[in-house]
């Protein structure tokens, strides 16, 4: 039976912590994200584009995801060329702002924190824990701040940033 990749992962918002300490961190690998969401097709699908590393050297990604159940996506994703990202943002969403953000990916007892820095938030950062079972304990570390678990929780997926590029609490 041929079943489709699936994403499981808790969400927290978290104190924004700085780059430089996270950097500092043993093993900790930093890249630059511009995500991009398409507009909608007949899918079923949320699509969108990421241009991921670092200056002069960046990968092209093309994802199409779907929600299943709490924490859990079937997530597709493909390597695209610089060529084919550049066409695919002329079918970005208008109504929606690419979201720019700083990723420190951190292994932290067996899993791996990936911890995004918004460009547009000074207060407020995510931490993503990837689990193979939506159950799996989550392990965070004392060093962060954690503020509350936003998995599934409306208005704290980056689609949701997208739309006004602010978190909830920045917008009360």
């Amino acid at each position: 039976m041929n079943t489709l990749p699936k994403e499981i992962e808790r969400k927290y918002l978290i104190r924004k912590p700085a780059l430089a300490f996270l950097e500092s961190l043993p093993d900790c690998r930093s890249t630059e994200i511009i995500q991009t969401y398409l507009q909608k097709d007949d899918s079923g699908f949320g699509r969108r584009i990421r241009k991921r590393g670092k200056a002069g050297s960046w990968e092209y990604t093309y994802t199409r995801k779907k929600k299943i159940s709490f924490g859990e996506r079937i997530e597709l994703e493909d390597k695209i060329s610089e060529a084919e990202y550049e066409k695919l943002l002329k079918e970005a969403d208008s109504q929606l702002h690419s979201i720019h953000k700083i990723r420190c990916c951190i292994p932290y007892r067996e899993q791996l924190l990936e911890i995004d820095l918004y460009e547009f938030s000074e207060i407020y950062a995510t931490v993503e824990v990837e689990l193979p079972d939506i159950e799996t304990p989550v392990f965070l570390p004392d060093w962060l701040e954690i503020l509350e678990d936003v998995t599934d929780k409306k208005g704290y997926s980056n689609f949701s940033l997208s739309i006004n590029l602010k978190f909830p609490e920045e917008t009360a």
